[in-house]
Order: structure tokens, then sequence, then C-alpha cells
């Protein structure tokens, strides 16, 4: 479960979002995804785990027509959206919404945090009208694997950094999930990039972004020794290299 402290506001989450941000060749995952929902303009779309409302700014962009709407557990991130539609504060395993509601219902970088994931996928795919399309977004299991050596090492005592994105529902691990809810659930990929990074203040404010879920597993409970290492490391390689280097893996589960 998340800590309660973890969306109060959406501080930790652009926190995250500065850190993908810097992706070499540049990468926006919102249409990308957008793209791979084929959307015509005039559907309603649901947004479930909407955060601080990236989706919500790309769907107007592009002048989306359509019904949208966004939902998040937290009311305090929803307090981040800036777009004019309909917000919910809800839980994926219990949606508030009628069946059939939507023709598109995007799920990013959610059903990691979500303690009953088949529930949740039924879920999803009741709100889904006929013929309409879920898209659920998550990483790979070997994103950042340069961060999670200097972490580890950092932590000590033989310490696992084990990240909900990597083991509960990752692209290796999620179809299989979504298929006990769907009938077709089909893996794309994101395009191949690299995350550099040129700023060490970047680095530890994504790892401080996460100290209320590590914390307290760490040995010696100090985070702040891993958040050191994060920008230690990355001052080093800016001075070497120009810039610390991070593969990253991503990408959507199109579900129908």
């Amino acid at each position: 479960m998340l800590p309660a402290t973890q969306y109060a506001t959406d501080a930790n989450l652009r926190a995250r979002q500065a850190l993908w941000a810097r992706s070499e060749p540049p990468f926006a995952i919102e249409p990308w995804v957008l793209d791979l929902a084929a959307l015509r303009g005039d559907e309603a779309v649901l947004d479930v785990g909407c955060g601080n409302g990236a989706y919500l700014t790309a769907l107007a962009a592009r002048g989306h027509r359509g019904t949208v709407a966004g939902l998040d557990a937290s009311a305090g991130i929803l307090g981040a959206v800036t777009s004019a539609v309909p917000l919910v504060v809800g839980d994926v395993q219990r949606l508030s919404l009628r069946s059939t509601s939507f023709d598109v219902v995007l799920a990013p970088h959610v059903l990691y945090h979500v303690p009953d994931r088949p529930t949740a996928a039924l879920e999803l795919r009741r709100v889904l009208r006929p013929g309409g399309r879920c898209l659920v977004v998550t990483n790979g299991a070997g994103s950042l694997a340069e961060l999670r050596h200097v972490v580890e090492a950092a932590a000590g005592s033989g310490w696992r950094w084990n990240r909900p994105a990597e083991t509960v529902f990752s692209l290796e691990n999620g179809a299989a999930q979504l298929a006990t809810a769907f009938d077709v659930v089909e893996r794309v990929d994101t395009p191949p990039r690299t995350v550099l990074v040129d700023d060490p203040d970047v680095v530890a404010a994504y790892l401080e972004s996460i100290r209320d879920h590590y914390e307290d597993q760490l040995p010696s409970g100090r985070w702040d020794v891993v958040v050191e290492a994060g920008r230690g490391c990355t001052a080093e390689a800016v001075a070497t290299e120009g810039a610390l280097r991070l593969s990253t893996s991503a990408g959507a589960f199109v579900c129908r």
C-alpha cells in the first residue's frame, strides 16, 4: 500500500516526472499512449490514477471533444490538475462509475500501487464500452538499473530495492494479470531511449520523493545516505562524461 504522505500533493510525482523528462532522444509518453488509443476525438475517456493531470492536459492539447474525466485515490494530488474536467476521488478496485460508460480507459503507472489487481482489471473492463480500449501503462523490470546499483550500495547490508513497477506489475508480468479480465491484451513497448541527467539535484529529488516508501526498510534507517549517494554519483558522471546515463524501459498494454 502507498504511504499516505506519497501523494498528499503532487510534489513527489513532479520530482519523478522531472527525471523521466530528460529522455534522449526526447520522448513524451502521454501523446504516445493517446496514439495507441486510436482516438477519433469524440470518445468518452476516463483517466484512472490521473495524478496531476498529464494525460488530461495532453487530451486538451489535442482538442479532444468527447467527455473526459479523471479519477485518483488522492484528493490532494487532484488539486494540481489544471484541466477543466470532472475529477473523482476513487479506488480503481471499486469504481463508483456506471458500467459501459467510457470508450477509452487509461490506467497509466497505477496498477503496481493496487493490492488487488485482478479486481481492478475487472473494474476497468466493467466501465469500458463494447469495442472500447483500455491502455495500461507500466515500466519494465530493468528500468533505471544503474541507479539501482547506487541505491543498494549506499543502503548496504545486502538490502534490495524492490520497486513495485519491477516486481508487482511490470511489462514482463502485467499481461497475465490483465488477461484475467480482458479477452485481448497486447503489449507495446515505447521506443528505445536513455535518460541523461546533467543535474545532480534532479536525481537527489527523485530519490527524496520515494523516501516514505523505503526508509523504514533500510537496516540503517538512513535514506538521506541514499539520496546523497545518488547526488554524488550523478555529479561524478557529469564531471567525467557530461551526464549520468540511465537505461529505461516502459510500455503499454492495449486491452480489449
